[in-house]
């Protein structure tokens, strides 16, 4: 692969429980449901897995804490050949209950630990080199130490190009953090509702071709089946088709496209050859259970799409 730029992911690792269940219950009633999967997951560790399986050089910025899910942390971080870089001695990793629906729709609710506590004696762990690419998401970013960690998003060095992916908590974002974000090294990755969010009611595509123009800054636009769209400043959007798959879920589904782009920009890849294969890598993430199904090269290159 020659010379690859080393992915910097700043995340959670978290416990996934994951539930199968025949529709959401409405307040107040009792639902039955059946017990999946307990896997590792959380954004950042989504991420990082899905780096890691398709050898992309990986700098660890995700907290591991100090009880039951932090050991079980620890030892898949290890097992992927990920050096456990920063440490809580008083909290352990949150975890989260995933409820499945017969559609693949997923829903979540989360219970915060270590990964939401951050400090600037943490992150000045991490050595960030001149080149590469830094991953965070928004469940980091909307953090209760938000400040000191977006402070340091922002403060990294120029040749360091930020993909952030807000997910649901764009809402609890500070917007001077997303007005701060560096010109000319900034990508976004929305789905349709946070491009409503971020970037204002109409057509999507549009709104984030006009959001990208007037910031500087690149949005990727993910439509699931829709494909996902390239908006650059100044530019028309550029679209890149989907892969068909028989969904089971979409949990992960964000972060496996993260990866997959982070996978091409490390090698060099031109971005949109870089959203081509992070459809690729996030439509064999949705054909299987839960977030952990991040293929290898060989099975990246084997798997057979409809």
């Amino acid at each position: 692969m020659g010379d690859l730029l080393p992915i910097t992911v700043i995340g959670a690792a978290a416990g996934d429980i994951v539930l199968s269940l025949p529709r959401l219950p409405r307040s107040g009633e009792d639902q039955e449901a059946k017990e999946i999967d307990q896997q590792i997951g959380g954004s950042g560790f989504n991420v990082a897995r899905a780096l890691a399986r398709l050898q992309i050089p990986v700098i660890n910025g995700i907290p591991v804490g100090n009880g039951y899910w932090g050991k079980r942390i620890t030892k898949e971080m290890q097992a992927l050949g990920l050096g456990v870089t920063l440490t809580n001695s008083s909290l352990d990793n949150g975890w989260c209950l995933a409820m499945v629906e017969p559609d693949g729709e997923r829903s979540f609710v989360s219970i915060s630990g270590c990964e939401v506590d951050w400090s600037s004696a943490m992150l000045s762990a991490i050595t960030l080199p001149e080149r590469g690419y830094i991953y965070s998401s928004g469940y980091v970013m909307a953090s209760k130490t938000t400040a000191i960690l977006c402070d340091w998003l922002l403060a990294s060095p120029p040749g360091q190009t930020l993909l952030l992916d807000f997910g649901p908590r764009l809402p609890n974002i500070d917007p001077a953090f997303i007005d701060a974000l560096p010109v000319g090294r900034t990508i976004l990755t929305l789905n349709r509702d946070e491009m409503t969010i971020l970037c204002g009611t109409g057509d999507p595509v549009a709104q984030a071709s006009n959001y990208s123009s007037k910031r500087k800054i690149t949005i990727i636009c993910r439509l699931g089946l829709q494909g996902t769209w390239i908006c650059l400043p100044d530019r028309d959007p550029e679209h890149v088709a989907a892969y068909k798959v028989k969904v089971v879920d979409t949990i992960g589904a964000g972060d496996a496209h993260s990866s997959g782009m982070l996978a091409g920009l490390s090698q060099g890849m031109s971005l949109k050859d870089a959203v081509e294969l992070g459809n690729r890598v996030a439509a064999i993430v949705v054909s299987r259970s839960g977030a952990a199904g991040a293929p290898t090269i060989k099975e990246l290159k084997e798997f057979v799409f409809e």
